[in-house]
C-alpha cells in the first residue's frame, strides 16, 4: 500500500464484482479480479469492459497479492471458495459482500474469521444499481458496515471511493446482525413494497440539525 493506493482482490467476476472493481479502479486502486479461469474468453471480455486498472487472477493468487480482499461470489459458493484459498486470507482484512438468501446466517463472517482474516460486513444491503450510482440528488447514500477498528480506516476509504458515506455499525455480533438486518429491509422494500431496486438509506442524527 503506497499513498493510499491499495491492491484490492475482488473475488467474483459477476455483476457485483465487476461494479465494485470498476469503482475502485477509477479511484486509482490496483484491482485483481479473482476468478476460476482468468484466461477464459469471458474474463478477457470483462477486462475489456472494465478498462485499465483491473487484471484477472485465480482466486488464491489474487487473495495472496492483495491488501484487502472482497468476496462477491453468490453466498452458496462461498464455502467452496474459502476452502480453495488455503491460508491466503491470514492477517488480511476481508469484506464479505455475499448473501446466502434464506439462510439463518446470511454472511460468511464466521468462516472468514476461522480462516485467520479480519472480517468486515459491507455492500450486502444495497443493490448493484446503487453500487453504480450511490448518490441521490448529489447526496451520497449511506453504507452500513460492521467490523473491528483495526482496518476500519481502510474499509471506510474503500467505501468512500465507491461513492457511499460509510457508517460504522460496530464490531460485536449485534453489529454484523444489524447490517444483515438492513439487507432484509432492502429486500422487503424493493421486492415486496415495490420501491424499485435503486433504493438507498441515509442515517440522520442530531448533528444533522
Amino acid at each position: 500500500m503506497t499513498d493510499g493506493r491499495l491492491t484490492v482482490a475482488v473475488l467474483g467476476a459477476g455483476v457485483v464484482g465487476r461494479t465494485l472493481a470498476r469503482g475502485w479502479a477509477r479511484a486509482g486502486h490496483a484491482v485483481l479480479l479473482g476468478t476460476r479461469d482468468p484466461d477464459s474468453g469471458r474474463i478477457r471480455a470483462v477486462l475489456d469492459e472494465l478498462g485499465g486498472g483491473v487484471v484477472a487472477a485465480a482466486h488464491e493468487n489474487a487473495a495472496r497479492r492483495a491488501d484487502v480482499v472482497v468476496i462477491t461470489v453468490p453466498g452458496d459458493q462461498v464455502p467452496d471458495l474459502l476452502a480453495g484459498l488455503g491460508d491466503a486470507l491470514v492477517d488480511r482484512p476481508v469484506i464479505d459482500a455475499s448473501n446466502r438468501m434464506g439462510a439463518s446466517e446470511p454472511s460468511a463472517v464466521g468462516a472468514i474469521r476461522a480462516a485467520g482474516a479480519t472480517p468486515y460486513r459491507a455492500y450486502n444491503s444495497v443493490g448493484v444499481e446503487q453500487m453504480a450510482e450511490p448518490a441521490f440528488g448529489g447526496v451520497p447514500s449511506d453504507l452500513l458496515y460492521a467490523g473491528p477498528s483495526s482496518f476500519s480506516a481502510v474499509v471506510e476509504g474503500l467505501i468512500r471511493d465507491t461513492g457511499f458515506r460509510p457508517v460504522h455499525a460496530g464490531d460485536d455480533d449485534g453489529a454484523y446482525a444489524a447490517v444483515d438486518a438492513l439487507g432484509r429491509v432492502w429486500i422487503q422494500l424493493v421486492f415486496r413494497a415495490g420501491y424499485g431496486r435503486r433504493l438507498g438509506f441515509r442515517i440522520l442524527t442530531a448533528e444533522d440539525d
